[in-house]
């Protein structure tokens, strides 16, 4: 029997929670995470307002033309009016990429703080629900230190630094705003390349993988939309919130898990992370020399060498009241019915085994 489509992973939000009163403005709408999120309020009929650059591109990825309004984080003057009479936001858009540590600031400090300005000069009080990362909380084998303030923060790349520096522009507004900041682990799900590498690595003729295991959290694409819901209804609630799925996994483990979802074999190949480190800095120069970021790189090898990536689930659930429900082998058997194209001729195994 084939698996569910992922939509029917989709939960409805915890019947204590309270819908905003008015529009909610998103962005990164045009994202993973922001078009499974912004999806979910519009089945429920809750306005939408969604931040765009680019709105042909909005445009193409199914974003309604009623919601679209034309802005960008690096255009201060344009957050004004798209925060002016929302009930909340949430704040998707950032870079995963960059060519540099100034890059990721870019994108995801100065961003951050622009539309955090925005929102505690034009709209004081408002839900303000950060998307920030696991890794701006730094490594962790078992989820200890995951919720922790950003001043015990310890992140060990370039992209985790420059989210914690978002997370310290949302609290320095904190007394005009209502926050909340999500920090989601691995995040996977049909439409996104992320996913769409760990699948290529994991069906490839042989699998590389770290010579040593490290522990991981992840989570279904569906599980986040639930948790930020719920945080968009928690108004009050503050706090840093990381997210953990129903299960852990490691980074052997879940290579295996994805082949089986597919209904094969992974061939794991352990390599040391000295060599993987040094392939990192030589992508590093090409991605320079072509002038485009790349996900394989030095700052994701340092990411990769840590000790784990653990989330700790106790805030988000006694807090939120979120707790995870999709399966890694589920998750991923309906990435691939929704998805099939990532598979060839593979065979979809349900069971995920």
């Amino acid at each position: 029997m084939a698996a569910a489509p992922d939509n029917s992973f989709a939960a409805p939000v915890s019947p204590g929670a309270r819908p905003p009163a008015g529009p909610v403005l998103v962005t990164g709408a045009t994202g993973f995470i922001g078009r499974a999120f912004a999806a979910s309020l519009r089945r429920e009929g809750i306005a939408l307002r969604c931040l765009v650059r680019d709105p042909r591109r909005a445009l193409a990825v199914g974003l309604p033309a009623s919601e679209l309004v034309h802005g960008s984080l690096d255009q201060p003057e344009s957050l004004g009016p798209a925060v002016e009479g929302a009930s909340a936001i949430v704040h998707l858009a950032g870079a995963t990429r960059a060519l540099d540590a100034a890059g990721f600031r870019r994108a995801n400090a100065e961003g951050t703080a622009a539309l955090a300005a925005a929102a505690a000069g034009r709209s004081p009080g408002l839900r303000f629900v950060q998307v920030s990362s696991l890794a701006a909380a730094g490594p962790s084998p078992d989820g200890r230190g995951t919720g922790a303030a950003p001043s015990d923060c310890r992140p060990c790349s370039r992209y985790g630094q420059s989210k914690l520096d978002g997370e310290r522009e949302v609290l320095a507004r904190a007394d005009r705003l209502d926050w909340c900041v999500i920090r989601p682990p691995i995040v996977y799900g049909p439409g996104d390349d992320g996913t769409r590498l760990l699948v290529k690595q994991a069906l490839g003729w042989v699998s590389p993988v770290p010579s040593v295991r490290r522990p991981l959290s992840l989570v279904h694409v569906d599980d986040l939309v639930a948790a930020l819901r719920l945080a968009l209804a928690s108004t009050g609630v503050h706090g840093f919130f990381p997210i953990d799925g129903p299960e852990r996994s490691d980074t052997s483990s879940l290579v295996a898990a994805i082949a089986a979802a597919a209904g094969r074999r992974a061939r794991c190949l352990p390599i040391p992370m000295f060599l993987a480190r040094g392939a990192g800095h030589l992508a590093d120069l090409v991605h320079r020399i072509r002038g485009v970021p790349g996900f394989f790189c030095a700052d994701k090898l340092r990411e990769a060498s840590a000790v784990g990536w653990v989330a700790d689930p106790v805030p988000a659930r006694e807090r939120l009241g979120f707790t995870a429900r999709i399966a890694i082998a589920a998750g991923f058997a309906a990435t691939f019915a929704a998805e099939p194209e990532l598979l060839g001729s593979a065979r979809i195994n349900p069971a995920g085994g």
